[in-house]
């Protein structure tokens, strides 16, 4: 295999520099922050087109935002950073927060960026599945200057493919907090340190009787993108969460799907798991929303 040697790596602070360069060269220029994404693609030659490498280190996208309704986290800040910050440990989005621990080694997470986990748009991330199932929308900026939001369920088109046109930029991504919903992520893995079989992301809400009032499921690892789980999603509303009721709703809901094998897992090994990833997260976020009424009520 031919070794990658790029022509240019582009490091700057002038974003229109960074952008055009983004657009002028196209399919031969890919823009970079952590890079370890980047790496994966480059060692196993998926990218021999690309010449022009554009750091986005340098063009002020390492930020948080934190207010009462919503968390916006710029499109460089490092994964262990926002870890530490405890910013989605509450309010709704402990999903991202479970998401971000199961991304070992922590040498990776001190390098990998939030941007870069949105935008390699590959089956075997994990936060992608966690901020879908939060309701995240992405700021997306282009080489005319021009701003735009975009649901980030809108955002994925297939493996390698987003919304991103030529000279486009992912710039933050942003969540709503939720006061009564509640939620959680499991991955599976072949090891504690490996990528996804599968993830599961759950956001819900309880009523008063215990039953879900709410709930929104996307699955990573089993299609070619984040998949939401509407089947599931209606057949657990208005359910108590209970082991067996998540586990037949999950049976059910998949029973037709011809799940996306990889070299580590087959389909049909995928979907004899897929009912407890399910199942656990399901129940985890159910956990974290009865302790959250709890509160409120005392």
């Amino acid at each position: 295999m031919p070794i990658f040697r790029p022509k240019e790596f582009l490091y700057t602070e002038d974003r229109d520099l960074a952008l055009q360069k983004l657009k002028s060269e196209g399919k031969r220029a890919h823009a970079i922050a952590g890079g370890t994404g980047f790496y994966e693609l480059a060692k196993r030659g998926y990218i021999p087109e690309v010449k022009h490498l554009i750091s986005l280190m340098k063009l002020g996208l390492d930020y948080v935002k934190n207010d009462q309704s919503a968390l916006t986290i710029g499109a460089t800040v490092r994964l262990q950073s926002l870890l530490d910050s405890g910013l989605c440990d509450g309010n709704g989005l402990e999903a991202i927060g479970d998401a971000l621990r199961e991304i070992r080694p922590v040498q990776v997470r001190n390098v990998a960026t939030v941007g870069g986990e949105i935008c390699i748009s590959v089956p075997i991330v994990d936060l992608p599945t966690s901020l879908l199932a939060c309701g995240a929308s992405v700021k997306i900026v282009s080489a005319e200057n021009r701003e735009a939001n975009l649901d980030l369920e809108d955002f994925y088109i297939d493996a390698f493919l987003t919304s991103l046109k030529y000279g486009d930029i992912v710039k933050e991504v942003t969540v709503s907090k939720k006061s009564r919903e509640r939620s959680a992520f499991v991955k599976l893995g072949r090891t504690a340190y490996d990528f996804n079989l599968i993830n599961a992301a759950v956001s819900l809400s309880l009523r008063e009787d215990g039953k879900v009032g709410s709930i929104r499921t996307f699955l990573g690892g089993i299609k070619r993108t984040p998949m939401r789980a509407l089947e599931f999603e209606k057949k657990l509303t208005g359910k108590r969460p209970d082991e067996k009721i998540i586990v037949d709703a999950a049976e059910d809901a998949f029973s037709k799907e011809k799940l996306l094998p990889s070299v580590h897992g087959s389909s049909e090994y995928k979907m004899a798991v897929l009912p407890i990833v399910l199942r656990d997260c399901v129940m985890e976020a159910s956990k974290r929303a009865t302790a959250e009424i709890q509160k409120v009520d005392e």
